[in-house]
């Protein structure tokens, strides 16, 4: 319970729930107003951003859909640089270059491709055979094409499922391919398997007509060469009597395949026949996605994923599981500038009002503190007065009744006087210092600063208490050069100076061993320098920062008693001068005090 005492503490406490209850409420209530302004700020900003990022998914949406049922309806032998038209009218073997044998007429396609049973990549401009008038960088152009997409085949899952019906497990680090059909689930490899392969339709054809399109090239070069009758077809004998083949082609499913060091989309079917499972497909152009979707406004991109952030819009393609991003950092940029201020004079605000509460708290804390220590201080000095007045006055009695009773020896008689006469001196210091200590603080001590002889004034001062002093069993000595110049001074005040300063020796050294004092002067250009040492214990370091206090004394358990003014009033006479006062351990022990004046 003696923690919660001090009324220290207890202000203390209290001021600081009084200081965080209001600012945490402030600070609570101040952020929500900032972020619900941000918000309402870039509330439209983003509903913008997300209304382009939908409008622009919609319209590519429409553009895939109508290619996709556009590819849909092509028959599977144009994959190929040249096919035998199973429609045509022409007898005996014949071939025509693939319509997507030039490239691909939509700028949303980048190239067609087809994969054969064996896992090889085909491209219907790059024939097996060659044709009259290929171009030879575009040659080189597609062959790398078809380099890139050989390897995306190798490790696409989607290709995998195509063509075995086995959804296979990704290896660790990989990266699961998103699949999308027009009318199938979406597939992931994080996904369970595809319940089932995906539907097709089935067509049937003349066994002639599907030897002709599997033996496309070595047909072209056979009736390059003009010898028709070379060509002979094997299978057709070993299959006399089948005279039509069922061909299966699935859906399309949307996929990801990763060429060029990007990731483009694409659209993959299967087609079963009597040699195997084909993949068909087609590449989705960046560039020509990047067209469709193109807006001046905000930068939008067609991506596999979409992270949120604050400065982009994503909305989804159903159909193929991509995404449409559009970036609003442009738009965010002014709203950003504008929250970091609003962030920014908040704070201020805040740290401001804080900051102004808590130095009005740490007044109140301060001013119940500073209370608090002048109680004790009055407590102590009430004490203290009281000893120091009751010591003198018992002497006084005692020896005044001796004089008056005649009770004590007649021929000490003048012992007692001259005792009676030291208590009273003793008495008035005591009420002298009380004195000046209250005119010091009501502000009204003053001195009348005169040139004079300092030195005889500081001699007159030590030869009036050298009979005190020695009688206590101190000794004095006085070191003053013999030609000293003339100073300013009030003589009382420079009389209650050395009493105080000399007296606080006497007292300190009560227990040393070699009790001299040592009263001198010294001038130092514009200065004099009065000093007065001992050689008692010293004063410890942290006495010194405070010693010249009111009321401070030494702290040690043998520190005589008083009431903690005499150092005081020797620093306030010491200013009223102009001066200054210091104190430090001598060398080789004792306390050493100074008291500097102008001259």
């Amino acid at each position: 319970m003696k923690f919660w005492r001090s009324r220290t503490t207890l202000a203390l406490v209290l001021t600081s729930a009084a200081l965080i209850v209001p600012c945490g409420a402030w600070y609570i209530v101040g952020s929500r107003e900032v972020r619900r302004a941000v918000d309402e700020n870039e509330a439209p900003l983003r509903e913008s951003a997300n209304k382009t990022a939908r409008e622009l998914a919609e319209r590519l949406q429409t553009r895939l859909q109508t290619l996709l049922e556009s590819e849909s309806n092509r028959p599977f032998y144009q994959y190929q640089a040249l096919y035998h038209d199973p429609r045509g009218a022409s007898e005996g073997p014949s071939v025509t270059p693939s319509p997507l044998a030039q490239g691909p007429t939509d700028p949303l396609i980048r190239a067609y491709f087809q994969v054969d049973p064996s896992g090889r990549v085909t491209l219907p401009t790059l024939p097996e055979a060659g044709l009259e008038g290929e171009d030879v960088s575009m040659i080189a152009t597609q062959r790398l094409l078809q380099s890139e997409l050989q390897g995306a085949a190798h490790d696409s899952a989607c290709v995998a499922f195509l063509q075995t019906g086995t959804w296979p497990q990704p290896s660790p680090g990989q990266s699961p391919s998103v699949l999308r059909g027009s009318t199938s689930p979406s597939l992931s490899l994080k996904s369970t398997p595809p319940p089932s392969w995906p539907r097709q339709h089935f067509e049937t054809m003349e066994l002639d007509a599907w030897i002709q399109n599997a033996q496309a090239a070595r047909i072209y070069s056979v009736i390059k060469s003009g010898d028709n009758s070379a060509f002979a077809s094997e299978e057709l004998r070993r299959k006399e009597g089948q005279q039509r083949v069922t061909i299966g082609v699935g859906e399309f499913l949307w996929c990801s395949l990763p060429i060029s060091n990007a990731v483009h989309l694409a659209a993959l079917r299967n087609v079963t026949t009597p040699a195997g499972v084909l993949v068909q497909g087609f590449v989705i152009s960046n560039d020509g996605v990047a067209d469709t979707i193109k807006n001046p406004a905000s930068p939008a991109r067609f991506t596999p994923g979409a992270r949120a952030g604050s400065y982009v819009a994503a909305a989804r393609l159903d159909i193929t599981g991509w995404y449409i991003v559009v970036s609003a950092a442009k738009e965010f940029a002014a709203a950003d500038a504008q929250a970091r201020d609003n962030w920014i004079r908040f704070f201020q605000r805040f740290w401001a009002g804080v900051g102004a509460a808590s130095i009005a708290g740490l007044c109140v804390v301060a001013l119940v503190w500073n209370t608090e220590r002048l109680a004790r201080q009055r407590s102590q000095f009430a004490a203290s007065a009281a000893h120091e007045l009751r010591t003198p006055l018992t002497g006084l009695r005692m020896y005044s009744e001796m004089l008056a009773d005649g009770s004590g020896d007649p021929r000490r008689a003048r012992d007692y006087a001259n005792r009676l006469a030291e208590e009273a001196t003793r008495l008035g210091r005591v009420v002298s210092n009380v004195l000046e200590f209250t005119r010091l603080e009501r502000g009204a001590l003053q001195v009348r600063p005169e040139r004079g002889d300092l030195a005889a004034a500081v001699r007159e001062c030590v030869d009036h208490q050298r009979p005190a002093l020695e009688a206590a069993g101190a000794r004095v000595e006085v070191s003053i050069p013999d030609q000293f110049p003339e100073v300013r001074f009030d003589k009382d005040a420079l009389a209650q100076i050395i009493l105080n300063l000399v007296d606080n020796a006497e007292k300190y050294t009560r227990s040393a061993r070699d009790r001299e004092i040592d009263v001198a002067l010294a001038a130092n250009g514009d200065s004099v320098t009065l000093s007065v040492r001992d050689y008692g214990p010293g004063v410890p370091a942290d006495v010194r920062a405070k010693i010249f206090r009111p009321f401070a004394r030494g702290h040690h358990e043998d520190a005589p008693a008083g009431l903690g003014l005499g150092l005081a009033l020797v620093k306030a006479l010491a200013q009223a001068h102009g001066g200054r006062v210091g104190c430090a351990n001598a060398p080789g022990g004792g306390a050493l005090f100074t008291v500097v004046l102008p001259r």
